[in-house]
């Protein structure tokens, strides 16, 4: 679990909407992209900020590439017409990463060497311990729906087991501020994306609901894993 910091200023939640699925808020890529530039373009003073939010289906391309690990830019669920997919090439750590609607996404804007914990240590902060610490924030989430994930050396992101990924994390950072962030599976479609994620040769996403009914546990709503990951985030994430 996530060790709650007693001082300091949390960041404000912000909810980013374009649209709507199966009744569920859905955000453009594009508009949050815009919305996270605008963002680091403010002084190191302002606010820090988490977008928490959904994407359509959408696929994006970090600064490691990986347009060879898309098959093809088209998103077929079982039983349901063909859609073409935007594609995203951003400015944050990683490969190819998908995106669909039950994946819940948080972007948090901090300015980084001003956070009280370690990670906010030294001029520019620490970046990869920043990641890190997102990690640990996703292995407390899953864990209090009886979901025991695990961290594989030398690759970011949480998985289930070596074969089986369940959270994908990437990030840069501009003007001292973080921006980009991760993406937790909670009950997205998983079939009809022909991509290799995060560029990883055999490894398939999963999903916290597919793993819950794999061990016969209760499926969380993906407001109950909201409210809980960002419990996790505002515990930590202080200035």
């Amino acid at each position: 679990m996530t060790t709650q910091l007693p001082h300091g200023i949390a960041p404000r939640l912000e909810y980013p909407q374009t649209g709507t699925h199966d009744g569920q808020p859905l955000c453009d890529y594009a508009v949050a992209l815009a919305q996270m530039d605008a963002l680091v373009a403010r002084p190191r003073d302002a606010d820090d900020v988490l977008l928490v939010l959904q994407h359509p289906p959408t696929l994006t391309l970090g600064r490691k590439g990986g347009l060879a690990h898309i098959q093809t830019p088209r998103w077929q669920p079982a039983g349901q017409p063909a859609l073409d997919v935007p594609v995203h090439e951003v400015a944050r750590g990683g490969s190819v990463t998908w995106h669909a609607p039950g994946q819940l996404v948080v972007y948090p804007i901090v300015q980084l060497n001003q956070q009280l914990g370690p990670w906010g240590k030294g001029p520019l902060g620490d970046l990869p311990a920043f990641v890190r610490l997102l990690e640990q924030c996703i292995l407390a989430t899953c864990a209090q729906f009886g979901v025991v994930t695990v961290l594989q050396p030398g690759r970011s992101g949480v998985f289930i087991d070596a074969q089986r990924k369940i959270a994908s994390l990437g990030l840069g950072l501009r003007n001292g501020w973080t921006f980009h962030g991760l993406a937790l599976n909670v009950n997205p479609r998983l079939d009809g994306f022909a991509v290799t994620p995060c560029g990883l040769d055999g490894v398939q996403m999963a999903s916290l609901w597919q793993v819950c009914e794999e061990r016969g546990l209760p499926l969380p709503t993906l407001a109950d894993v909201q409210a809980a990951l960002e419990q996790q985030l505002l515990a930590v994430l202080r200035r």
